[in-house]
């Protein structure tokens, strides 16, 4: 395991140390739990990173392109897909990818989470918005295509384009619960179960 995997794993671990999964379902953005920064993390934070840069396995520059990388990486992370955040939510963090580096040193950790959190919003967002998707009447007719790989894709410019990439998952829901031979209330139950217990590990 790399220096450049091991920094992003602490950022991610991190960012979801304590939390908790939800019993009940989130049906409002304020039930989302908020993750804030404890006086521990920062101190794992800062001894991990101390112990990686000084490693004598192999000497790395925690400098402004491998900050960059990390972001990347964590960025991925929160949603491989490219299907949760906007563009411009990425662009937001994207201004503050070079200092990642420095916020590992001091322990001070508001840029991942605060982007763990904004992606945690927009999931929520976007499994709300399948669950209205599901009380529309279902139509296999037409060419449409589903994008099952787009971690290289560029990130939705705008809401609209997310609904349209979260219409085409729906449908390729309902398609693939169809091909097992599942009537139209059944595929709706299921997914609407699918659906909500993701909202439920929010």
């Amino acid at each position: 395991m790399n220096m450049f995997f091991r920094l992003t794993a602490l950022a991610g671990l991190l960012a979801i140390a304590g939390q908790t999964f939800a019993v009940e379902d989130i049906t409002r953005a304020d039930q989302i739990p908020v993750l804030k920064e404890e006086t521990q993390h920062a101190t794992v934070s800062e001894r991990v990173t101390s112990r990686f840069t000084r490693s004598h396995y192999r000497q790395f520059d925690l400098d402004q392109a491998f900050s960059a990388k990390i972001f990347d990486r964590y960025l991925n992370l929160l949603d491989y897909s490219h299907n949760v955040l906007l563009a411009s939510d990425v662009e937001q963090f994207a201004k503050k990818k070079t200092e990642l580096g420095d916020e590992l040193r001091s322990g001070k950790l508001d840029v991942f989470y605060d982007l763990y959190n904004l992606a945690q919003k927009r999931r929520f967002e976007r499994y709300q918005y399948a669950l209205s998707v599901l009380e529309k009447p279902m139509d296999f007719t037409g060419n449409d295509t589903y994008n099952l790989d787009r971690s290289k894709a560029p990130w939705p410019k705008n809401e609209a384009e997310l609904n349209a990439l979260w219409d085409s998952k729906v449908k390729f829901d309902e398609l693939s619960l169809k091909l097992t031979g599942k009537t139209d209330k059944e595929i709706r139950e299921t997914l609407t179960r699918r659906y909500k217990f993701a909202l439920r590990r929010l």
